[in-house]
């Protein structure tokens, strides 16, 4: 009896093996530019299937683009100095829009839009991307989670990521410069923001109604304010570089907190000033090269 089970799993096993094989398989390559069967992205994503990978020649292109097909790879030929996807009006709309699950968007310029790429699925990548002079968010994660953004230039937006509802996130290694804010996280919980550069922003990074956040090993350069929380609890602060801290103790980060003044349903909430530490902030900055 254990023997034909062990049989039956083994069968199962190869089955899903050979039907991965048989989807990697019918994968595509799809090229993108002058001379191609494609000239726009979004032709070459609506006539695309799941699993394919778009790859954009050297341009610019005036596009809104939206992602309706599974685990697709769209990214530049030769990087985000070399391709730009322009949306034409940067008060409104957005340049890309991830309604698919599993989309990986690779080394583009991203400009000129309200929002640079609007997330509205799970497990995306967004990565070596130069995503600026959107006016509102650069990246805005709305009800999205599992998401890598990574190795991205976030510079002169509104906001340059803006995190809502969204969970288990990882946010690392990106230069976020000269926006109006950096990163605020609402009502989202265990996501981690790790060695980003957060330099010459109006805002730092704001948690707000939010829960179990790992902000640890970033810079904090020169921005208006550096870091902020309302009604936050449980979020980990560590080993942070402040530039407006040279001294070997906890750094406190000041926020504000609800208390309820009476127990009954009737209560009000009151916010009070509250105090989160990064117990052992970095004395010198980190080195974020890629």
């Amino acid at each position: 009896m254990i023997k034909r089970w062990i049989l039956v799993i083994i069968g199962i096993m190869g089955i899903v093996a050979v039907l991965s094989f048989v989807g990697n398989a019918n994968a595509r390559t799809i090229y993108v530019g002058p001379g191609e069967e494609y000239t726009s992205i979004q032709d070459a994503i609506d006539n695309a299937t799941d699993g394919d990978t778009i790859i954009v020649r050297n341009g610019i292109y005036y596009e809104n683009i939206k992602v309706t097909k599974e685990r697709l790879t769209i990214k530049s030929e030769n990087g985000s100095d070399n391709c730009i996807i322009d949306g034409g009006d940067r008060n409104r709309g957005s340049v890309i829009v991830l309604k698919a699950n599993g989309t990986t968007i690779e080394g583009f310029t991203i400009r000129n839009s309200f929002t640079g790429i609007e997330v509205l699925s799970n497990s995306n990548n967004i990565m070596y991307n130069n995503i600026s002079n959107n006016g509102g968010d650069g990246i805005w994660l709305w009800a999205s989670d599992n998401n890598n953004i990574a190795y991205n230039n976030i510079s002169n937006n509104g906001y340059a990521i803006w995190i809502e509802e969204s969970n288990n996130n990882n946010i690392a290694y990106n230069k976020i410069l000269k926006n109006g804010g950096s990163i605020w996280i609402e009502l989202s919980n265990n996501n981690r923001v790790t060695f980003n550069d957060i330099s010459n922003n109006e805002e730092g990074v704001s948690v707000i109604f939010s829960f179990h956040n790992s902000i640890m090993k970033n810079n904090f350069i020169n921005n208006g304010w550096q870091a902020f929380f309302f009604a936050s609890s449980q979020n980990r602060w560590l080993r942070n570089y402040w530039d407006n801290w040279k001294i070997i103790l906890p750094r406190p980060i000041f926020g504000l907190f609800w208390v309820i003044s009476t127990p009954s349903e009737s209560g009000v909430a009151i916010p009070i000033p509250w105090v989160n530490f990064d117990w052992f902030p970095a004395m010198r900055p980190y080195s974020i090269d890629y």
